[in-house]
């Protein structure tokens, strides 16, 4: 390679590096602009760079629940909210102690039996 051309692939390189922010920010800005826009949607469908959501198949609309058990983001809910009672509140406290206090047995349990001595290793035959 000749020291002209190693200098215009030089130049080349720093002209591009000098441009790319810019045209990046350009196109971003352009992107920014267009994502809301139906005419830019409709151009991104033809070139294959979106796509519209298809119908599901059958099966699958026949297995999903018409009510779905969740609550859609973006809606309020209309209904008071239950509220519990001291009762409640003491059942619960009582049932999270009461885990607590396995979990604890568990873990001296697994403290103690982690405390035993490896096995010896296997004496190998000697011929």
């Amino acid at each position: 390679m000749g020291d002209k051309e190693k200098m215009r692939n030089q130049a080349m390189a720093e002209e591009q590096s000098r441009f790319s922010p810019r045209m990046a920010f350009l196109c971003g800005m352009l992107a920014f602009g267009l994502a809301g826009c139906e005419a830019a949607r409709g151009v991104a469908e033809l070139t294959d760079l979106a796509t519209t959501p298809a119908e599901p198949k059958p099966f699958v609309a026949e297995t999903r629940p018409r009510d779905p058990k969740y609550i859609p983001v973006g809606t309020t809910i209309s209904r008071d909210a239950k509220r519990k009672t001291v009762e409640d509140f003491k059942k619960l406290e009582a049932d999270l102690e009461a885990r607590r206090s396995r979990n604890e047995a568990a873990g001296a349990q697994a403290q103690q039996l982690g405390k035993t001595e490896p096995p010896k290793p296997a004496q190998l035959p000697t011929n």
